[in-house]
């Protein structure tokens, strides 16, 4: 069964497709009865990094976008993107849908595993003949709450659940217009047609990166929303990748290492967020107000970016006497897993959710946009999160509320309650991350759809 994937040009997207792609590989493998090759389609600029991982069944296809104004093929990715030529990414990659028509006609693939951003896709597979599936990179409560706000009519009706909400209808019509319904007159395809396209085209079921046990009713309601079963993957757990030693000589561990158990907040707000300085300011003091010793993963953005007034350096004169700042990479799961690790003070994009999870470390929840704030929502329901950072608006917090959540998630009762929780949602994840009856499900449903499902026992 030959598989072609298609994830958006974005790691935080990347990445699940190319373990989920490693799994079905190893699923069908296990079980004797299918042989799957994997090709996973991105622009060269992604695929550059990834090269070690091609193997005789994982392949790795390049695509190449048309060339636009400030958009060279460096910039094919939304790594180091400047915020302003995310438009034109998205653009180029909608224009490059002829060129991905001749790549399936070349690798002619039994189905196609597709992304949100690229509706298009499952229609260049239909005219080949070739089913589509949809895999969602989202948990299943926000992908839901965002198809509830983009179908439901006007007047907005209310998000059935509350938990999840952020605050009535008005509210989650307002932010699902900010984040989904930007007008931007040289779009091919309409912002908010892009998810709700790619989730009604995708042929019989979506697989959705989550756990059934801690989001059955979201897949439940995402499942009645658009007529088709969601299908769970699993967590899609991946390794920090490299070890200490071979990126930064292992000073991380040895920092931690030399602090208390549960003494310390590691601080991360992914791979693809810049702070203002202001942020920075505010974050940089909130940490030494708390007290807490602290792990601060930083990222800056390159020379060519305009994003939003975005730092391009620490504070000055930010000299932490109890914390130790590292800028760049950093192994998110293995600081996560330290025995020193207390808290995790995350943007709480749904991948750290899940490591968090993981790995029995409650939440700082400072969602900042997009599906964060929804993922920060469940993380409290769930009672993985010991408290959230006050913010007027996204992205505008203080010093003293930083210090605040800080210090009741490591040493408030708050923080006690959520990591006897934590500990046992780590039970939860990591046994649907081990269980390969998922991955058999998907590649079973997937076997079916394009006529080979007699190879795959029930």
């Amino acid at each position: 069964m030959r598989l072609v994937m298609f994830p958006w040009l974005a790691h935080g997207h990347i990445s699940p497709y190319l373990e989920l792609a490693k799994r079905l590989i190893a699923s069908a493998s296990d079980d004797h009865h299918l042989d799957v090759v994997v090709h996973l389609v991105s622009t060269p600029a992604n695929l550059a990094p990834l090269a070690h991982h091609q193997t005789g069944r994982l392949r790795l296809v390049e695509l190449h976008l048309p060339a636009l104004p400030d958009l060279p093929p460096a910039l094919h990715t939304t790594k180091g993107l400047p915020a302003r030529l995310m438009p034109v990414l998205k653009r180029a990659c909608d224009l490059a849908a002829p060129r991905f028509g001749a790549l399936l006609d070349e690798l002619s693939p039994d189905i196609l595993v597709y992304d949100f951003i690229q509706p298009w896709a499952p229609l260049e597979a239909e005219a080949r003949g070739v089913p589509a599936v949809h895999f969602a990179t989202c948990g299943a409560a926000a992908t839901a709450f965002f198809i509830h706000c983009l179908k439901t009519d006007r007047p907005p009706s209310a998000f059935p659940f509350e938990s999840i909400s952020l605050g009535g209808a008005d509210e989650d019509a307002k932010y699902t217009a900010l984040v989904a319904v930007r007008e931007d007159s040289t779009a091919l395809v309409p912002e908010r047609d892009r998810l709700p396209l790619s989730l009604e085209r995708s042929s019989g079921f979506v697989a959705v990166k989550t756990c059934a046990d801690i989001e059955r009713k979201y897949m439940d309601y995402l499942s009645q929303l658009l007529g088709k079963e969601i299908i769970p993957t699993g967590p899609l757990l991946v390794d920090s990748g490299g070890s200490d030693e071979q990126r930064d000589g292992g000073r991380i561990m040895r920092w931690l290492d030399g602090e208390e158990p549960g003494s310390v907040v590691f601080v991360s707000f992914g791979s693809e967020y810049f702070m203002s300085e202001r942020q920075m300011a505010q974050m940089a003091r909130g940490l030494e107000l708390s007290g807490v010793p602290f792990l601060w993963a930083v990222r800056f953005p390159n020379a060519e970016d305009d994003a939003r007034g975005a730092a391009r350096s620490m504070p000055p004169g930010f000299a932490p006497a109890r914390g130790l700042v590292v800028e760049g990479w950093a192994p998110q799961r293995r600081i996560l897993s330290h025995p020193s690790c207390g808290a995790f003070l995350t943007h709480c994009g749904w991948s750290s959710v899940l490591e968090s999870m993981a790995e029995g470390v409650s939440m700082v929840a400072l969602p900042l946009h997009i599906d964060q704030p929804l993922n920060a929502n469940l993380a409290v329901e769930l009672g993985a999160a010991a408290t959230r950072v006050k913010q007027e608006r996204f992205g505008e917090f203080t010093a003293e509320e930083v210090a605040r959540a800080v210090r009741a998630a490591v040493k408030g009762e708050e923080g006690e309650a959520a990591r006897r929780r934590a500990r046992e949602l780590r039970e939860v994840v990591a046994r649907n991350n081990g269980d390969g009856r998922q991955i058999a499900t998907v590649l079973q449903r997937m076997a079916r759809l394009c006529g080979k499902g007699q190879a795959v026992p029930n």
